[in-house]
């Protein structure tokens, strides 16, 4: 005859009270992990959100003309930032930079690159007449009222010629890297500023102790900016296309 043993629940306990000074310890700890994980959750919601960028490359539309010339059709957005602009109305010239790859697919071996071309944009802000001038060496040169109407005349006005196609056989594939930079100053516009500059070296103004920061403002920012820091860059490689489908256009 086999003996069962009943166990006898043990009976509940009274729960066990909290001191005041157990409870704020309690919370405090309980605050403390809430203000490190608040700031991990915005940091990985930065991270995982989208972040809208100034200064991009956004399209490239492959066109030719009758001549059998491809030229590029580009998209710019925001093409001058606050930085830049702040530059812009002080005086200092600004210089837009687009550099375009033709390149041609090969099976079975690398991409051969076909041609490159260079071309460059002047933006400056005429102090005296108070007018904003998008200026192409060779070219003509465009002069707006605003810098609201400059910035919509650089994402309109962006057409690059490449080069003729007659030398690629009608199918083809080929694509285009489109590279843009935008920097602040550079070496053709230091001598033109020159003078500009020298109205503000006058000015008094509180500086460190090192060499730049001894500068007055609108030095410094010329230094920085000639140094390279702040340029602006895109690149974007437009999708695959044939001379054949290519759509033509008058020019």
């Amino acid at each position: 005859m086999t003996r069962r043993t009943t166990r006898v629940p043990e009976p509940l306990l009274p729960r066990r009270h909290r001191s005041p000074a157990g409870f704020l310890r309690h919370f405090t700890a309980s605050l403390a992990r809430c203000r490190v994980a608040v700031p991990c959750a915005v940091v990985l919601l930065a991270l995982v959100a989208p972040v809208a960028r100034a200064f991009q490359l956004t399209a490239i539309r492959p066109t030719r003309d009758a001549g059998n010339q491809l030229w590029v059709e580009l998209r710019l957005e925001q093409p001058i930032e606050p930085r830049v602009a702040k530059s812009l109305e002080r005086g200092m010239p600004a210089t837009l930079t687009l550099h375009a790859e033709l390149w041609r697919r090969r099976n079975g071996w690398f991409d051969r690159m076909e041609r490159a071309v260079d071309a460059s944009f002047r933006l400056r802000y005429d102090v005296w007449g108070n007018t904003w001038r998008l200026e192409r060496p060779g070219g003509a040169s465009l002069q707006v009222h605003s810098l609201d109407s400059l910035q919509t005349a650089l994402e309109r006005t962006l057409v690059l010629p490449v080069g003729s196609l007659d030398r690629i056989p009608n199918q083809t594939a080929c694509y285009v890297v489109v590279s843009a930079s935008l920097k602040p100053l550079n070496v053709e516009d230091v001598e033109e500023v020159e003078g500009w500059l020298s109205g503000e070296v006058r000015e008094k103004q509180r500086s460190g102790f090192g060499v730049l920061t001894a500068l007055p403002r609108s030095m410094f920012e010329a230094a920085r900016n000639f140094a390279g820091f702040g340029d602006e860059r895109s690149r974007l490689i437009s999708t695959d296309f044939t001379p054949a489908n290519v759509p033509a256009v008058s020019r």
